[in-house]
C-alpha cells in the first residue's frame, strides 16, 4: 500500500502572510523602515508602487510600500481609516497599515513538486521548503512589528489567523528572543486554555507553517501544564522539519510518551492533532 504524503493530512504553509498595524494617528512608513533597519540591521531598501484601482482606493494615498527580505517580498499600505474584522471588535484606532508578506516557491521546488506527482511518489520536500519560508516571513514580520510598535500612536499588531491583537509592550518583550535563536512562540501561535473542571487546550496558527493545530481535551493536568505541553510541541515541529502524525507519540516535559491521533475538533469542527496528555 502506497504511504501517503504530509501534504495528505497537514496543509501546505501559504506563500502568502497578512497582518494589520493599527494606530490611533497616521503613520510615516518611510520612518518606520528606517527604524526597522537601525533596530533589526536588516538592509531593507523600500521602494514605492502605485496601487491598482479598486474598492479601497479612494481611502488609501495610492501607493504602496514594497521590499524584498531573504527572498521574501514585503508590501506595506496606510490606510487612514478604521479596520473591520469579519468577526468581532478591534481596539480604538483610526489608522492602520495593511502588512503582506510574499514568500513564492522557487522554481526548483515546482518542477521538484511537479516530477513526483507525476510519477505519482508522495514527496515531503516541497511541503517542508515552504515550511522554511513560512518561518522566514514570520521572523520578518515579527522584526517588522517591533518597528512599527515604536511608532507614537502604535496600538497592536492584528493577527486573524490567530484571533488577538498583540499589543506594543508584548511585542517589544518578544521580539528580542529572535536574537537568542529562539521563537517567540506567543507572537506565532495563540494557544486558548478552558478550565471549568478538566483542562482543555488549543493552538491556532499552526497551520500557517503547515500543520494542524494541537489540541488537548479533557486533561487532568493543570492549565499550566497544558500550555506548557503545547507550546513545547508546537516549537519543536515549527523549528525542525517533523511532522506529527496519527499514531506516533512524543514525549512530555514529565519524560513519559503521549500518543497523537488526527481528529475533527468539537470546538470548530477542523482538523487537529490531537494529543493525548
Amino acid at each position: 500500500m502506497q504511504q501517503l504524503g504530509v501534504s495528505a493530512i497537514h496543509p501546505l504553509a501559504p506563500e502568502f502572510l497578512s497582518a494589520a498595524a493599527l494606530f490611533s494617528a497616521p503613520i510615516d512608513l518611510e520612518r518606520a523602515i528606517g527604524r526597522l533597519n537601525s533596530l533589526w540591521k536588516v538592509g531593507a531598501v523600500p521602494e514605492w508602487a502605485t496601487a491598482p484601482d479598486g474598492p479601497h482606493a479612494p481611502h488609501r494615498d495610492g501607493r504602496i510600500m514594497h521590499f524584498e527580505l531573504n527572498g521574501t517580498q514585503v508590501l506595506l499600505s496606510a490606510v487612514p481609516e478604521q479596520l473591520t474584522p469579519p468577526k468581532g471588535t478591534l481596539p480604538e484606532h483610526s489608522d492602520y497599515v495593511a502588512i503582506t508578506l510574499y514568500t513564492p516557491a522557487t522554481p526548483a521546488q515546482e518542477k521538484q513538486s511537479s516530477d513526483h506527482e507525476a510519477q505519482e511518489i508522495p514527496t515531503n520536500h516541497a511541503a517542508v521548503a515552504r515550511r522554511r519560508a513560512a518561518v522566514t516571513a514570520h521572523i520578518i514580520l515579527t522584526q517588522l512589528a517591533d518597528a512599527l510598535m515604536h511608532e507614537p500612536g502604535a496600538v497592536g499588531v492584528f493577527r486573524s489567523e490567530l484571533g488577538v491583537v498583540q499589543p506594543p509592550e508584548m511585542i517589544h518583550e518578544l521580539a528580542p528572543l529572535l536574537t537568542q535563536g529562539q521563537v517567540p512562540l506567543p507572537l506565532w501561535v495563540n494557544i486558548r486554555l478552558q478550565n471549568p473542571d478538566l483542562t482543555v487546550g488549543r493552538t491556532l496558527g499552526m497551520p500557517l507553517f503547515g500543520h494542524l493545530d494541537l489540541e488537548v481535551l479533557e486533561s487532568t493536568h493543570p492549565a499550566e501544564a497544558v500550555y506548557a505541553e503545547l507550546a513545547n510541541i508546537a516549537t519543536y515541529i515549527i523549528t525542525g522539519d517533523a511532522y506529527l502524525l496519527p499514531g506516533q507519540s512524543v514525549g512530555s516535559s514529565e519524560g513519559e510518551r503521549i500518543a497523537i491521533t488526527q481528529e475533527l475538533s468539537p470546538l470548530d469542527s477542523t482538523p487537529v492533532i490531537r494529543i493525548m496528555y
